[in-house]
């Protein structure tokens, strides 16, 4: 019995936008219909929805119906639809991507238009959508979970390198700004081995890190289990070698054009932790606040009104 051959798939995220360039080129060895060659566009637009998401969920997102998807999966080369959707989300559980490539990547497939306007609507689109994602699976029982042991933690260390360095900042200040006993732990200065000198078991290490990970990141989330700390991880997937020492998990997801990793949906997801953990103490953050404020003032460091 003769069988018409099956093309080879796609093997990876950027083969598929390859083959996107083609297909909008006319230059493509397959002869998908438009419906699909917008759908396919879509996905790759998407890609953490394009991982997570159901075949009629994504079908309904695409404005296409979900046979479209099935068509489409088979006509790349694939089996059936599981087999495409495989392949973004092993972008998912894997999803470092040197920052040159993204670049490149960028410089390759930028718009014609209004260079200014059509990069800002990019990046919008790209923020909103990991910004969707992060609304849309966030287990409200784990952030709760996270709240608890950050209000009622002794003491708490704050760490994120390079990129995530800013944001561990943050967290580490506005934390601050609420509760007693947090610093930021970082490598320089006295240097981690120093910053934790002083940390007891039940005290708590809040970690943060996407791919590209840093060993000293792992090693330290590693250190901190083992002596008893508990570790709150923010990262960018369950597989990531930081959530294999947390006690708990917030997923953030950094998918986008910009040549590093995007971080607004890590922001956001920042700053609703901690108005929840504010939540949690009540009056004590309050007055803690409060207690900032006076000092500001008497320092005579506001701006004043």
């Amino acid at each position: 019995m003769n069988r018409k051959s099956r093309r080879r798939p796609p093997s990876s995220l950027h083969e598929l936008r390859e083959l996107l360039a083609r297909l909008h080129a006319g230059t493509a060895d397959i002869r998908p219909g438009q419906k699909s060659i917008q759908a396919l566009a879509g996905l790759l637009d998407t890609p953490t929805n394009a991982a997570l998401c159901s075949i009629s969920d994504l079908a309904q997102r695409l404005g296409v119906n979900p046979s479209t998807l099935t068509r489409l999966a088979k006509t790349l080369g694939f089996s059936g639809f599981p087999a495409l959707q495989a392949l973004f989300r092993a972008e998912l559980s894997n999803p470092s991507e040197p920052f040159s490539h993204r670049a490149s990547r960028w410089l390759d497939d930028m718009p014609s238009g209004d260079p200014a306007l059509d990069t800002l609507q990019q990046v919008s689109r790209d923020e909103l959508n990991n910004l969707e994602v992060l609304r849309s699976h966030l287990d409200p029982q784990v952030m709760d979970a996270v709240a608890r042991e950050m209000a009622n933690a002794r003491a708490i260390r704050v760490h994120g390198a390079r990129l995530f360095y800013s944001l561990a900042t943050f967290n580490a200040y506005c934390l601050g700004l609420i509760r007693d006993r947090v610093s930021l732990l970082d490598d320089t200065g006295t240097g981690l081995a120093r910053g934790i000198l002083d940390m007891e078991a039940g005290d708590l290490l809040f970690i943060m890190g996407v791919a590209p990970y840093t060993r000293s990141s792992i090693a330290l989330a590693e250190l901190a289990a083992n002596r008893g700390m508990k570790v709150v991880a923010l990262t960018d997937a369950y597989s990531s070698p930081l959530a294999g020492h947390a006690d708990h998990v917030l997923i953030t997801t950094t998918s986008g054009a910009f040549f590093a990793n995007n971080i607004a949906a890590a922001v956001i997801l920042s700053e609703a932790l901690l108005l929840q953990i504010a939540t949690r103490l009540g009056r004590r953050a309050v007055e803690r606040l409060e207690r900032h404020e006076q000092l500001v003032k008497e320092l005579d460091i506001g701006l004043g009104s």
